[in-house]
């Protein structure tokens, strides 16, 4: 373990866009986001900011404790819905675009100064990207995109080239049961890309789902993919070999995979899209379940918060070691401490 002075020790290329996304609330999001900026700002990178829809207020539901803020670097360029801007005199404006978001359109501005900010941006990936574009035409090099509380979606490898994941104590106190927590989400948003054979059915199919099975191919055109355990028996073959999902891996489809003599190898568009409970997942990873993605997401590390509101939490030493130890050869960082191993 050793003090991460700046961002090359643990990115060699800065991404165009990268993704703070986190597994539960009070898992120190924002403290990593505010970590990244300065780390960013540092090294003289023009930076971007925004969000995939509002996540998070000033006090903790529960405990009522105050959360930490996001806290702009000067010359920031950042795109969020223009009623939660309070003081227009600390921006320069720079545009107003035409996505909507129940806090109104959502605009473009430059920070004068070091800033807080609310992010409030759209939520829907395709107005993300068109953000991403706007951003880049401002001059910026890379942007910071503040992903959704636990939505997995807010890691779409289409939206974010890099995605940072932080995880925490509020998840479990108990150490073995994080690591377990975690490492199912870790797992599931790197699984590997499939071969090119699957990726032509994928894109040429208009169908949700596709059986494979004896070189024949067999197209359901449901409605959704998060069928029940009984919807899924009926569609799987004995002799299917290939599965492939155009939307969500969830439970149901988990369930009927396990009593499957023969477990398929199952195609997704990305990690993001798996939704399958740690007690299952792992019991498909010991029946050696291959879970393949479309397009894989690049996971660039996992940083770790020892506290919860209002608790002792757990021993940071202990917890970045173990965390460390268990998700290798991916970097964990705890940023407070700003250790990394």
């Amino acid at each position: 373990m050793k003090m991460m002075l700046n961002w090359n020790e643990f990115l060699i290329e800065t991404p165009k866009a990268l993704t703070i996304i986190g597994m539960a609330k009070n898992v120190g999001k924002t403290v990593t986001l505010n970590y990244m900026q300065k780390a960013l700002y540092a090294q003289g990178i023009a930076l971007g900011l925004t969000s995939i829809g509002r996540d998070g207020e000033s006090f903790d539901a529960l405990t009522h404790l105050a959360k930490p803020s996001i806290v702009v670097q000067p010359q920031t360029i950042v795109a969020t819905a223009e009623k939660v801007i309070i003081d227009p005199n600390l921006w320069d404006y720079l545009q107003q675009t035409d996505i909507c978001t129940p806090l109104g359109n959502v605009v473009i501005l430059k920070a004068k100064s070091v800033n807080q900010v609310v992010l409030a941006g759209p939520s829907k990936n395709e107005d993300v990207r068109q953000l991403l574009q706007c951003l880049t035409r401002w001059g910026t090099r890379c942007t910071l995109i503040d992903g959704a509380f636990d939505r997995q979606s807010s890691a779409d490898p289409l939206v974010s080239s890099q995605v940072v994941l932080a995880t925490g104590a509020t998840l479990s106190r108990d150490v073995e049961e994080l690591l377990h927590i975690t490492t199912c989400r870790v797992e599931q948003l790197t699984i590997p890309k499939s071969n090119d054979d699957y990726l032509k059915l994928y894109h040429h199919s208009k169908a949700k789902v596709l059986v494979i099975g004896h070189n024949q191919c067999q197209e359901y055109f449901v409605s959704t993919s998060l069928l029940s355990i009984t919807q899924w028996l009926t569609i799987l073959e004995d002799d299917c070999s290939v599965l492939i999902i155009k939307g969500a891996m969830g439970d149901g489809l988990a369930q009927a995979l396990l009593k499957k003599q023969r477990i398929p190898i199952v195609v997704v568009q990305d990690g993001s899209k798996i939704f399958i409970t740690v007690g299952l997942w792992r019991q498909l990873r010991a029946r050696n379940i291959q879970v393949q993605a479309v397009q894989p997401i690049s996971l660039l590390g996992v940083t770790i918060n020892p506290t919860y509101p209002g608790g002792k939490g757990i021993d940071p030493g202990v917890l970045l070691q173990k965390m460390g130890a268990a998700l290798a050869p991916i970097p964990v960082m705890d940023v407070v401490q700003e250790r990394k191993f």
